[in-house]
């Protein structure tokens, strides 16, 4: 596992390599950390060798988000972990699909939270939804998928790269299913992916690359407090 840091200050590279450091050393886990002081040194390295990522947002020249949109044109498979001592930027984030956002000065039991996730996530396949349609499978990464859309027993699955499958069944039979993957159903017609949410306002839920869903006015109060339960695990 390759593990790299990239931050302007030096003290808190070295804090963050040593804490990381006692935290796997205690797992026993073979690892090699990487430590970078600008976005631009960053993006000299082979990007597809670094598992997990430490990227500071507010950083001299290039910030954090941009170097991360950069990373996302080469890989989409790395884990960026924003650091910051700014929470204004969260927002921003999602939108280069961030894993978590940490704020200075960090703390160890969110660190050590954090890692425990990351390798989770590295060790477990990525889930997929199989489908069968006309009497063809698909398997459809769950991270793919901003929404589904229901009508008359059919069912559209909206996914990135313009991607659009069709499939036959009732989308309330479903609901709860995908609830378990991080999805909502924010309208009778209507799925979401809430890994994918850019904004909201009380008609009208934004996934990344434009898409736009409504939201039913009944699940509005459902639809908050499900938003708010689910990015709290993750902030």
């Amino acid at each position: 596992m390759k593990i790299a840091i990239c931050d302007d200050e030096k003290q808190i590279r070295e804090l963050l390599k040593e804490k990381i450091i006692q935290i796997f050393f205690n797992n026993d886990e073979a690892f090699e950390i990487e430590l970078f002081e600008n976005g631009e040194a960053l993006l000299k390295a082979d990007l597809r060798q670094i598992d997990i990522l430490f990227l500071d947002v507010d950083m001299p020249g290039r910030n954090g988000l941009e170097i991360a949109k950069e990373i996302r044109r080469q890989t989409e498979d790395m884990i960026i972990v924003f650091i910051t001592a700014y929470s204004e930027f969260v927002f921003e984030s999602f939108k280069v699909e961030a894993f978590r956002y940490l704020l200075k000065p960090i703390k160890e039991n969110e660190l050590v939270e954090t890692l425990q996730s990351v390798r989770k996530k590295l060790c477990e396949s990525d889930e997929e939804l199989k489908i069968c349609f006309e009497n063809e499978t698909y398997n459809i990464k769950y991270s793919d998928i901003f929404y589904l859309e229901g009508m008359r027993g059919k069912i559209w699955i909206y996914c990135k790269n313009n991607k659009i499958y069709r499939w036959r069944g009732v989308l309330k039979k479903i609901g709860e299913f995908m609830k378990e993957k991080g999805f909502f159903q924010i309208h009778q017609s209507y799925i979401i992916n809430m890994n994918k949410i850019v904004k909201y306002n009380a008609q009208t839920v934004e996934l990344e690359e434009g898409h736009k869903v409504p939201i039913s006015r009944y699940r509005l109060n459902a639809f908050k407090e499900e938003y708010i339960r689910f990015w709290s695990k993750i902030l």
